[in-house]
């Protein structure tokens, strides 16, 4: 009798699943929560003492859409707007390196780029996420205009 009510249960499931009305949940993956960004710029001085291409901190916050929620394992963007170089020589972007376990997927331009002399500038900054699922994260990015290496 108990293996028939079984049976007559298990036909009742899967008629309701079959026809739209029992509905299984579907799988889904938590994201990744970016609470912050901070892009610190290793930079000179001029000669009157002024950073070669302005602030030396930029901190990327709520004014900014953060915190961020990104899929594990894909990317977000920071851009840097407004780089102006206030030396009386050209500088260089040579490289922007995250902290573990973030990586840098691309920049647009594509480093290294080199700013003139009295020029100006934006960089998107492509970021990749790592693929912890529900995981949160501040990340810091360190722009390098000092060297080449």
């Amino acid at each position: 009798m108990a293996v028939v009510a079984a049976a007559i249960v298990v036909v009742v499931l899967v008629g309701l699943i079959a026809g739209g009305i029992l509905v299984l949940p579907a799988h889904t993956t938590a994201p990744v929560t970016i609470s912050y960004v901070d892009l610190e710029i290793k930079q000179g001085n001029t000669s009157a003492g002024v950073p070669w291409l302005g602030r030396g901190f930029i901190n990327y916050t709520e004014a900014e859409g953060f915190p961020l929620q990104v899929a594990p394992g894909g990317t977000f963007s920071i851009v840097w707007e407004n780089i102006i170089n206030l030396d009386d020589v050209p500088h260089t972007i040579y490289k922007v390196t995250p902290n573990p376990p973030f990586t840098i997927a691309s920049t647009v331009p594509p480093l290294p780029d080199t700013i003139a002399v009295a020029g100006e500038g934006n960089l998107g900054i492509y970021v990749g996420v790592p693929s912890t699922p529900g995981a949160t994260y501040a990340v810091t990015l360190v722009v390098d205009a000092q060297n080449p290496s």
